[in-house]
């Protein structure tokens, strides 16, 4: 149970965006010749379209204040043209003149063209995300209606395609995030840190993604910052188990954004029935603060910070010992800091640097035994892309860490440096205007294991027919053995994922449409050995699925809905696993149905999810197959209500949300005492969850 930290910024962010620019026009040759499937997009966000056959374009951007819109076309040079983002409908003819080499014949659209991660993967926009019932604005329970996703309801993360939370790292504005969830409660999930509302574009890559991305042997989650904040404005929000604020000042060129929230469950725990027995209900406090800074007319300065401080405490039944509890309590600070700074220079050799800096304290008392952990991380990281011919782009940089992780029970501790570094190439090839490619090439060397890797990666795209298109990757991808196996020895390699990835998909500016099938061979996977406290690199793994997304923005007037399927079939020998089972986060078939409609006679949105997915496995100590037992099949419909209205002349939006509406008793897994006699159900803390909120907006 974690606090809903996105709604501190919500007024602020999130309902410009329910303000569109209609953007529309031509685009053609110097000769005035139509040119069809040509690009047209705004620079730095994901809203564009491809040109019909007449060349004519017509898209809607949720983009606000001065913006470039961006034309490209196979053959041709690329176009800037500044345009103002106010509500008004904007017209752009424009002309692009041909490169000297010219590419005839059919050139493929957007949405199909490029191998990359952007155009392969799932995007979702902040609005996206925060109307998604059940995710009660938090991103990666939006993400967890996605195909290739797992309904893990007793422990944080993302479990992608048979990999476990670790395997799926968060990367903002290319820098990896250390503690991207607030720390761990046994059998209780917690949220991302982070708000929605601070990014542009989410793209969900489970596979296959590109060379700049490494320490995942997964999925990789790649957020992209807002720019400058729209406007100046300040917004209030009213819970019923806190109270939020927020400031955003706009200069011409500037702006910032302070933000600081409180949040206490008590009240609410003490409304609603817990399955849960707290002793100290969660009680959290957080601010920030964002800069940005438009230093040129291509440069872009970032800056970004938060701290965040909770405390908790609960009991759960002690098995061992029937009528004993077992207390645990746990208080966490959390600091992050990020900057960036991004340019053209010499007209075509694209620059960004980024530094981040995170501190994790958790002081955790189990029991009479005080656990601390701390860890620390700088991280630097650089990336340049240049256009070498008009048919290829060079994109190439390297990044550092320094980690240090300090973690002691009672009188014994453990201390340990991680100097991490990295390098990476690849190369986007346009063959033909129907086949297009990335090759690219990661190292990575490890100073705590000793270790070096190369990671050669392959992605191809074809063009079947117009917003169509045939996708496969390749790639080898590896991990640095977590820090609860460097904690007893670092004589480990790094564990390695092999993938394999085809898909077909039809993208338009309404529909989606993807199927697509994986393969993964996991390798050198850490495995304990009968000693306790030895382990090795003798694990292994395989992952195989089929997944199918389908979304709708158009056949229903003011409604947009998207299902999700996936099957997966996966096995692995690792950690304590005596042989080869399926382990305890993966199940055989999920699905997710997201409806949203928007009812404007009442200036209201409404949001309904449901998801499914099969029993997963679970150990039982009283079955001689290993992970024989399978929970009963998960269910969960979930509803959300917005309403937009004012009070006393102010933009105001009421909330309100409810999870598992039919109270489906959901179990996620089975604990057993040490004897295999006695068992307890691993429920969720409650049976449903609700949450009503107000947010007023003071500008």
């Amino acid at each position: 149970m974690r606090t809903i930290l996105f709604f501190v910024v919500l007024a602020i962010f999130c309902f410009p965006a329910f303000s569109q620019t209609k953007i529309s026009g031509t685009i053609k040759t110097q000769a005035g010749e139509p040119l069809p499937g040509a690009n047209i997009f705004i620079k730095d966000s994901y809203d564009g379209i491809s040109s019909d056959a007449e060349g004519n374009f017509s898209f809607l951007t949720e983009e606000e204040g001065d913006a470039v819109l961006v034309a490209s076309f196979v053959g041709f040079k690329s176009k800037e043209t500044a345009v103002s983002l106010t509500g008004a409908p904007v017209v752009v003819d424009i002309i692009l003149e041909s490169e000297a080499k010219e590419i005839r014949g059919v050139v493929v659209s957007a949405g199909s063209f490029e191998a990359s991660d952007a155009k392969k993967g799932v995007v979702l926009r902040p609005i996206d995300i925060i109307t998604t019932a059940g995710a009660n604005g938090d991103l990666y329970g939006a993400l967890n209606t996605l195909p290739g996703t797992q309904q893990v309801g007793e422990q944080e993360g993302l479990f992608v395609r048979g990999g476990s939370s670790a395997e799926t790292k968060t990367f903002i504005d290319d820098l990896l995030v250390q503690n991207p969830y607030f720390s761990s409660v046994p059998d209780i999930p917690s949220r991302g840190r982070f708000t929605p509302l601070l990014f542009k574009g989410t793209i969900f890559s489970t596979g296959g993604y590109s060379a700049q991305y490494g320490q995942a042997l997964s999925s990789a989650l790649i957020l992209r910052s807002q720019d400058l904040s729209p406007d100046t404005r300040s917004a209030i929000s009213l819970l019923a188990v806190g109270v939020g604020g927020a400031h955003t000042h706009r200069w011409e060129n500037s702006s910032i954004v302070a933000a600081a929230d409180y949040t206490n469950l008590a009240p609410y725990f003490a409304a609603v029935p817990q399955r849960t027995e707290w002793d100290k209900a969660p009680e959290q406090g957080s601010g920030q603060l964002v800069y940005r800074n438009k230093v040129s007319k291509s440069g872009m300065f970032k800056a970004y910070s938060t701290f965040s401080t909770s405390d908790l405490a609960l009991f759960f039944p002690d098995l061992n010992n029937l009528g004993n509890k077992l207390r645990f309590a746990l208080k966490n600070q959390n600091l992050f800091f990020s900057t960036g700074y991004s340019d053209i220079f010499f007209d075509d050799l694209t620059f960004s640097a980024g530094y981040s800096y995170s501190n994790n304290n958790d002081d955790i008392l189990y029991e009479g035994n005080e656990l601390n952990r701390d860890d620390n991380l700088h991280q630097v990281k650089v990336t340049m892309q240049k256009g070498i011919t008009s048919n290829m782009f060079l994109t190439f940089g390297g990044e550092y860490h320094f980690l240090k992780f300090d973690n002691s029970l009672s009188t014994l501790r453990r201390e340990f440096e991680e100097n991490y570094a990295a390098a990476f190439v690849e190369t986007d090839l346009f063959f033909t205007n129907d086949l297009a490619a990335r090759i690219g090439l990661r190292f990575d060397n490890s100073n705590i294991i000793g270790k070096q890797a190369w990671s050669p990666r392959v992605a191809l795209a074809y063009r079947l027919a117009e917003d169509n298109s045939i996708n496969f990757a390749y790639g080898e991808f590896y991990q640095t053995p977590e820090v609860n196996f460097l904690n007893f020895t670092t004589d480990l390699n790094f564990e390695n994922a092999t993938h394999y990835i085809l898909n077909y998909q039809y993208l338009t500016n309404r529909y989606t449409f993807r199927i697509e099938g994986y393969y993964k061979d996991y390798s050198s996977l850490v495995k304990q050995q009968n000693n306790f406290l030895t382990y090795n690199n003798e694990g292994s793994g395989y992952a195989k699925g089929i997944e199918v997304f389908w979304r709708d923005r158009a056949t229903f007037t003011d409604t947009d809905y998207w299902i999700s399927y996936s099957y997966l079939d996966t096995k692995r020998e690792y950690r304590n696993y005596p042989t080869l089972a399926t382990p305890t986060f993966a199940a055989e078939h999920t699905l997710s149905i997201v409806m949203k409609y928007f009812i404007r006679s009442i200036t209201t949105s409404f949001g309904f999810t449901y998801s499914y997915a099969t029993g997963r496995p679970y150990y039982n100590p009283n079955n001689p197959v290993f992970h024989g037992d399978r929970t009963k099949p998960f269910q969960n419909l979930s509803f959300n209500a917005s309403y937009l209205t004012t009070i006393f002349d102010k933009f105001t939006i009421v909330f309100f949300s409810i999870t598992n509406i039919p109270g489906y008793e959901n179990v996620y897994g089975y604990r057993y005492s040490n004897d295999g006699t006695v068992s307890q159900e691993v429920l969720p803390p409650s049976l449903r969850t609700a949450f009503i909120g107000l947010f007023i907006s003071i500008d």
